[in-house]
């Protein structure tokens, strides 16, 4: 650039710079500066992509030491938890019978008689409301958390004397399938055969057991 095509403010300036610049060994070192100044920036251009590599991978370093720690501690959760589950899992056994996924109607008339049986007591009826035989389980069901218990009406009638009726009572809130009672009925029995210093009871009830429906 030719000095005269510099603006009017500028060339005042470079007028004062002139001699100096015109020495040989001002010269010199104008050269080394720019050399040096020039080496700068191409180098620093040339290890910019680095400099950034090297940020970018420690920040990627530090997020997979932190991913790292939350994937160890998600790992210790589960083994825990598998652990409680191996536990836990007679119990879940004992549950499973306690409130099955079926009605069971039969199993529930079966458990009754054998209960009556065992205490010596006389089953003289039962009545079963009326329940599907299985339940139908859809994906959308597997995929559910709700869990409805459904009731399974039952009305029984025993026979016996009071301390026979105790023990079935005590046998009765002992089973392994649950069931509640809604209602209880004590009578004098007059169709059995009396016996000398023991009355005979007829015990109704009303209960309800129940199975797992989603």
């Amino acid at each position: 650039m030719d000095k005269f095509s510099l603006p009017q403010e500028y060339r005042k300036y470079y007028r004062s710079l002139e001699p100096m610049l015109a020495k040989p060994k001002t010269k010199r070192y104008s050269t080394v500066i720019f050399f040096f100044l020039t080496i700068a920036l191409f180098g620093w251009y040339a290890i910019r992509p680095t400099i950034q590599t090297i940020l970018y991978l420690q920040k990627e370093i530090v997020d997979k030491k932190a991913v790292n720690i939350h994937m160890d501690e998600k790992i210790n959760a589960l083994i825990e938890a598998q652990a409680i589950l191996e536990n836990i899992q007679p119990r879940r056994e004992v549950i499973t019978k306690a409130v099955p996924k079926n009605p069971l109607a039969v199993d529930i008339a079966r458990q009754l008689q054998n209960l009556a049986n065992t205490t010596q007591a006389s089953l003289s009826a039962i009545q079963i409301g009326s329940v599907p035989i299985l339940t139908a389980t859809t994906s959308a069901a597997l995929t559910s958390y709700v869990v409805k218990h459904v009731p399974i009406p039952i009305n029984i009638s025993v026979d016996g004397p009071y301390f026979v009726l105790a023990s079935f009572m005590n046998g009765l809130l002992a089973m392994q399938r649950i069931v509640t009672i809604d209602s209880i009925f004590f009578s004098p029995n007059k169709s059995g055969v009396p016996q000398p210093g023991i009355t005979a009871i007829q015990l109704q009830l009303k209960l309800n057991a129940f199975y797992q429906n989603y």
